[in-house]
């Protein structure tokens, strides 16, 4: 917006000391095309509001009042498609909510309540196969995760099975490491003496490693695969031996190729790597153990 200055809460034409009331345009560098158009009332954004791409096709449109913006906005991929539909009051989402994948497909659906996601929402994948996923809430945020039961179906069977008994739920974030992964799932987390952490952890079944009589001996078997360890990749902590996979996860933080074919990889961040972010970064001990305890609870959202 050239020609219009923030002061103060309100948007001015340069120059001018009344805040501005009217239509103002935006237009490319490159293509000299407008971009956008943006309506103002006394100096707040207020009225319909659209955006474009440079090859001319519609980005975003909806309304603002006294500056938030309200109502319906739909928002589009570079291709004409729809990618979003979101329902908004005073700047806040309220209301349905839906996405597509660029071809068209619909991604996610279903609604907030005073900015706060309500459960269940639906996903999923561009085939149009519902995805079943976990949800990872702790007090930075949620973060919901594509379990891979096609791929890694033993792993995903026990991971659904402890987050069922609620195994997770009071244990930590135990181990962060900018640029690379965040980790926990270990039941002795929950407990304060720091030296223990990271040490615990069992299958929720039998699968065949282990003394059967013996919960705590119980191990997963690796199903190493194709996939790679990308950012937001859900894969399972383990030991020396390939085939001792207890409870402890991980989530990678960035691309690490060092991982693939060594740890079994069950599960993809849909939603929330900007939760992950931010646990990543907290201060830790020598032992990159979180300072501040960040708890979470798991359960299946679906």
């Amino acid at each position: 917006m050239n020609e219009l200055i923030r002061s103060e809460g309100a948007w001015y034409i340069i120059g001018e000391s009344r805040p501005f009331t009217g239509v103002s345009y935006v237009v490319s560098d490159h293509s000299e095309k407008k971009i956008q158009e943006s309506k103002y009332s006394k100096g707040q954004l207020h009225g319909v509001h659209t955006e474009w791409w440079e090859n001319g096709k519609r980005k975003r449109h909806g309304r603002y009042k006294l500056g938030k913006r309200h109502g319906r906005w739909v928002e589009y991929h570079e291709n004409g498609n729809i990618g979003s539909e979101n329902n908004f009051k005073d700047g806040i989402k309220d209301g349905s909510s839906t996405q597509w994948y660029a071809g068209g497909e619909r991604y996610s659906k279903g609604e907030y309540l005073n900015g706060e996601r309500i459960e269940p929402w639906e996903y999923w994948e561009q085939s149009g196969r519902p995805i079943e996923f976990a949800c990872i809430k702790t007090n930075y945020g949620e973060i919901i995760i594509n379990l891979f039961d096609d791929e890694s179906p033993v792993h995903v069977e026990n991971f659904k099975g402890h987050v069922n008994a609620g195994y997770y739920n009071g244990t930590i974030f135990h181990r962060v490491i900018p640029n690379f992964v965040i980790q926990g799932g270990d039941p002795n987390s929950r407990m304060t003496n720091r030296k223990i952490h990271g040490k615990g952890g069992s299958a929720s079944s039998f699968h065949g490693i282990g003394d059967k009589k013996d919960p705590l001996s119980w191990r997963v078997p690796a199903e190493f695969n194709d996939m790679r360890h990308e950012r937001g990749t859900l894969s399972m902590a383990r030991g020396q031996e390939k085939d001792s996979a207890g409870s402890q996860f991980f989530i990678c933080v960035k691309d690490s190729p060092d991982l693939d074919n060594r740890y079994t990889i069950f599960g993809k961040v849909l939603e929330g790597m900007n939760i992950v972010d931010q646990i990543v970064n907290v201060p830790v001990d020598n032992r990159d153990n979180p300072i501040d305890r960040i708890e979470m609870e798991i359960y299946i959202c679906n």
